[in-house]
């Protein structure tokens, strides 16, 4: 696996909880996800977001090494016979599957300090009504780019997409 891959996944982790801590510090106690309407603590905000991206971090490890457990030959596939053809092929499955466990987790770290930074300063800077429909569009593209993307990269026949 890339080691930019992994450094990536541990950064979105420490970003993560730097824009958590920092926001958590400096949030009001009532805050709005829509300023300034639908108040909420924001203990409730902070700790859901908090909640959200530990159990999702961790139902993502799981799910990994539950895909590595599962032999090759018996999942489904597309380009089966050239994933399934030797060792190497069947290791380098692997691995692709893992990069992608590790992106896509980063990115969805990332996008959850993007939406609490997006609601600190909807709180804290005090700007006008901010429209957050765009934030939450993003991370649906976002999520729908990613599922895409394994299915894509999994036809391409090469163990490596740079080559």
């Amino acid at each position: 696996m890339n080691l930019f891959i992994a450094f990536f996944k541990y950064f979105s982790v420490i970003v993560f909880a730097a824009v958590w801590l920092i926001t958590n510090a400096s949030l009001p106690s009532e805050i709005s996800l829509h300023y300034p309407y639908n108040l909420i603590s924001k203990h409730w905000f902070l700790y859901v977001t908090l909640g959200f991206v530990g159990i999702f971090n961790l139902i993502m490890v799981f799910f990994e090494k539950f895909l590595r457990s599962i032999p090759i030959e018996k999942l489904q596939i597309p380009q089966a016979d050239f994933w399934k053809e030797n060792e190497l092929s069947k290791e380098e499955f692997y691995n692709v599957l893992k990069a992608w466990f590790y992106t896509f987790t980063a990115l969805m770290n990332l996008y959850a300090s993007f939406v609490i930074f997006k609601v600190w300063e909807i709180n804290v800077m005090i700007q006008d009504t901010v429209d957050m429909t765009i934030f939450w569009i993003i991370g649906l593209v976002l999520i729908f780019l990613s599922l895409v993307y394994i299915f894509i990269r999994f036809r391409i026949r090469k163990y490596s997409i740079w080559d």
